[in-house]
């Protein structure tokens, strides 16, 4: 009976332990981001961009203005591209579920990000495409 016991016990212990593992879904945010950026058909979208570390995972929050509930939730991976000239500080690139970009942001100095087009290029626009980092 007593290995039997000791079988047990250590069973027990390894349970434990693995219960005490800080599930994924828990993971804490690199940084997170906010702002409404510019929509053609609403007043505004509501924007909250999530980074993760270990692994570099996102959630992409878009909620549109006016229209009765309509959100979008993206997940996926994200990762910086190295500087194109001595004045940019990087772009992140968020990457969907297939592999292909969903969005990509330039770094501001302040810690912000600015949305850039589909080319990875600036929006030739007077309005407004920032997002302003939030203090954890």
């Amino acid at each position: 009976m007593r290995p039997m016991t000791l079988s047990a016990l250590m069973t027990a212990v390894l349970l434990t332990g693995c219960a005490s593992q800080t599930p994924e879904t828990e993971r804490s945010p690199y940084g997170v981001w906010e702002g409404t950026l510019p929509c053609a058909d609403c007043p505004g979208i509501e924007t909250r961009l999530t980074l993760y570390r270990e692994p570099d995972t996102y959630k992409l929050t878009e909620t549109y203005q006016e229209r009765n509930g309509d959100v979008t939730e993206r997940e996926g991976q994200w990762q910086v591209l190295p500087p194109t000239d001595p004045m940019d500080l990087g772009r992140i690139s968020l990457q969907g579920d297939n592999g292909k970009v969903v969005r990509m942001y330039r770094r501001l100095p302040e810690g912000d990000l600015e949305m850039l087009n589909r080319d990875g290029e600036r929006i030739q626009s007077k309005l407004n495409y920032t997002l302003r980092r939030k203090r954890l």
